[in-house]
């Protein structure tokens, strides 16, 4: 293997998927983007645990509104 191809598989190594920073709970009140910017507040209705990760089904604040959401649309 040449030093050049050594060098490019040493700086494209595949980055481990950062662990979730919190933890969520229900009852939590969250702010969410939920589109387009629109940060909202929402309490968390449930945690679910699916293969794709963490999603979050919270009750917007002062809106008739439910949503299934990421962890990553949680603003911090």
């Amino acid at each position: 293997m040449s030093r050049a191809t050594q060098l490019f598989l040493s700086y494209n190594r595949a980055v481990p998927a950062k662990e979730p920073k919190r933890e969520f709970k229900v009852g939590d009140t969250i702010p969410v983007n939920l589109h387009h910017g629109k940060i909202e507040d929402a309490v968390v209705r449930a945690v679910i645990q699916d293969d794709d990760g963490i999603k979050l089904q919270v009750d917007v604040v002062g809106l008739d509104l439910t949503a299934l959401i990421d962890t990553g649309q949680v603003v911090e």
